[in-house]
C-alpha cells in the first residue's frame, strides 16, 4: 500500500514529490503494517467528509467563539477525535480542496491558487489546472465498491477533463465555481450556478445551505436503501461571502448578542444555520442506524476571511495569508468504536485525509500520496506526525501580483514569505504561536538554512507541474452559459 506512516516521515522534501505524470512516486511506501482494515472487521463504513468554506479556526462555540452557538458540531468534536494542530495545505479554496481529494501537496496536483473563469480577465487570474490523470479520492473509493457523491462546492475546474463526474464522482449536485452571488437565487454573475451532474439544475427553492443538507440526507437515504457503502463529500459554501443567513437566524443572533456588528452577526448566523443542517444530517444517520458505521470528518478549507470578521482563535492572519490564522483549521474525526473522544496534539494536514481513509479501509490509494495516514493517532496509538516538513503555498492576484506566497514548518520553527515583495519571517511557534515576534534571521544559522533550502527545493519541484490550463482549453463562464 502506498501509504506513509511515521517513522518514515523524516524523508526530506526533495523532488521525489514530483507527480505521477512525471513518472516519480511521491515517496516510498511505508513498510509499517497497515491498521486492521474495516473490511476485515465488519461491513465497510460509509464515509462522509463535511467541509466548511472559510471557517475560522476559532469560529465554533467549542473553540474560541463566545458569541457562537454550534451545539451539533460541538457535540461531534466532543464525541470524536479533535485535532488541535490541523492545517489546510493552503490558505485558499481551490488548492486546499486539491490536496484533500488527491493526498498531494497542492502544487503537485497542479493547483497553486484559485481556479477562475468568471470575469473577462479570468484566464490571467487563474492559478489552477487540476493535473489530468492524477488519482483522486473518489476514484479510489469507487474502485473499492463505494458509490461516490459530491454535494456542494467543487472549485477544481469548470470544463473537461476536470468536472466532478470525470474525476470520480458518480453523483454531483452543486456548483462548479468558488462562490454564489445569492444564497437564495443560486446564481453567479447573472447565470444559474447549480448543476446536477453535467446539466443545469432545475430551479430549486430555499437557502443553499438547506438545499445541500436536503440533498445530502436524500443521498444517504437512497444508498442505505440499496445497502451499498457510500462516500459523501458534503462541501458547504457557508460561511463564504456573501454572508446571507436566513433572516430569522440573523434576528436570533442580534437579540442574543447585543452590540454585535452587522457583519459579525451575519457570519455567526450563517455558521449557526450550517450547524443546524449538519445536525439534521447527523439525526438522520442515527435514526436510520447508519451512525455506528460511518466515518465522519469535519474541517474547513482555510482560515476565516478578514472581511467577514472571523474568529481565527489566538492566531495572526486570515485567509490568503501564510500566517497561522490563514492555515490552521478546526478538525475532528469520528467512527464509533475506533475513533472516539480524544484531543490530539498531533500536527496533520488536509492531504493526510485521503491516505488515512485508505488505511482504514485497507485499500490502495492507486498512486503515491504526499500525505500520511494518521489513523494510529486517531485510534489512540502512539504516532509521531510532526517530524516532517509542512509545506504551504498559494499564488494569487491583486497584492500577490500572481507570485508565490510560501511557508514551511518543521517542529516548532516556521519560515514564511507572506508576499514576494516582503522579507522572510522566521518564528518559533512553541514560544510565539501568535507570530508576533519574528526571530532574527541568521543566513548561516542551521534552522534558517534548512527551512530555506527545503522551501527552495519545493518551489523547484512545483515548477514541473503546470498550474494554468492551455489557453485553447479555457472556457469563460459567459461562454459556458450561452
Amino acid at each position: 500500500m502506498n501509504i506513509k506512516k511515521s517513522p518514515l516521515i523524516l524523508i526530506p522534501l526533495v523532488c521525489i514529490a514530483l507527480p505521477q505524470l512525471a513518472g516519480a512516486p511521491a515517496s516510498p511506501a511505508s513498510p509499517a503494517s497497515p491498521a486492521s482494515p474495516a473490511s476485515q472487521t465488519g461491513p465497510r463504513p460509509n464515509i462522509i467528509i463535511i467541509l466548511a468554506d472559510d471557517l475560522g479556526y476559532g469560529d465554533l462555540s467549542c473553540m474560541y467563539s463566545h458569541d457562537m452557538r454550534t451545539p451539533n458540531i460541538d457535540r461531534f468534536f466532543s464525541e470524536g477525535a479533535r485535532l488541535d494542530n490541523f492545517y489546510a495545505n493552503a490558505s485558499l479554496c481551490s488548492p486546499s480542496r486539491a490536496s484533500l481529494l488527491t493526498g498531494r501537496y497542492c502544487d503537485m496536483a497542479g493547483v497553486q491558487g484559485v481556479i477562475r473563469n468568471e470575469g473577462p480577465d479570468s484566464y490571467y487570474n487563474n492559478f489552477g489546472y487540476l493535473t489530468p490523470g492524477i488519482t483522486m479520492m473518489p476514484e479510489a473509493l469507487k474502485a473499492a465498491g463505494y458509490t461516490t457523491a459530491l454535494i456542494g462546492k467543487w472549485h477544481l475546474g469548470y470544463s473537461s477533463p476536470n468536472t466532478p463526474n470525470e474525476r470520480g464522482f458518480d453523483v454531483f449536485k452543486g456548483f462548479l465555481g468558488g462562490m454564489m452571488d445569492d444564497y437564495y437565487a443560486h446564481t453567479r454573475m447573472g447565470f444559474p450556478a447549480l448543476r446536477i451532474n453535467n446539466d443545469a439544475c432545475p430551479k430549486v427553492a430555499g437557502h443553499i445551505t438547506d438545499v445541500f443538507t436536503d440533498w445530502a440526507v436524500d443521498f444517504a437515504r437512497e444508498q442505505h436503501e440499496k445497502g451499498k457503502p457510500y462516500f459523501l463529500y458534503l462541501a458547504y459554501n457557508a460561511p463564504h461571502v456573501p454572508l446571507a443567513p436566513p433572516q430569522d437566524w440573523l434576528d436570533k443572533v442580534k437579540r442574543r448578542e447585543p452590540g454585535i456588528s452587522e457583519t459579525r452577526a451575519k457570519l455567526v448566523a450563517t455558521i449557526e444555520h450550517m450547524d443546524a443542517g449538519i445536525g439534521r444530517l447527523f439525526d438522520y444517520l442515527k435514526q436510520s442506524g447508519q451512525w455506528d458505521n460511518t466515518l465522519i470528518i469535519f474541517t474547513s478549507d482555510n482560515g476565516g476571511f478578514r472581511g467577514s470578521e472571523p474568529n481565527n482563535g489566538p492566531y495572526r492572519g486570515f485567509k490568503s495569508t501564510m500566517y497561522e490564522g490563514g492555515l490552521r483549521v478546526p478538525a475532528a474525526f469520528y467512527l464509533k468504536g475506533r475513533i472516539e473522544s480524544k484531543r490530539l496534539p498531533n500536527m496533520a494536514q488536509i492531504m493526510d485525509i485521503f491516505p488515512t481513509i485508505c488505511d482504514l479501509l485497507g485499500i490502495n490509494p492507486g498512486a503515491p500520496c504526499d500525505g500520511i495516514s494518521i489513523l494510529p493517532a486517531l485510534e489512540g496509538k502512539a504516532q509521531i506526525t510532526d517530524e516532517r516538513y509542512f509545506w504551504f503555498l498559494i499564488r494569487e492576484m491583486g497584492q500577490g501580483g500572481n507570485k508565490l506566497q510560501t511557508a514551511i514548518r518543521k517542529g516548532p520553527f516556521k519560515l514564511l514569505q507572506n508576499f514576494a515583495s516582503e522579507p522572510y519571517e522566521l518564528y518559533d511557534l512553541a514560544a510565539d504561536p501568535a507570530e508576533q515576534h519574528p526571530l532574527k534571521i541568521d543566513a548561516k544559522g542551521k534552522t534558517y538554512k534548512d527551512l530555506f533550502e527545503q522551501m527552495r527545493k519545493r518551489i523547484a519541484c512545483a515548477g514541473a507541474v503546470p498550474w494554468n490550463m492551455p489557453a485553447d482549453k479555457y472556457v469563460s463562464w459567459a461562454e459556458m452559459n450561452k
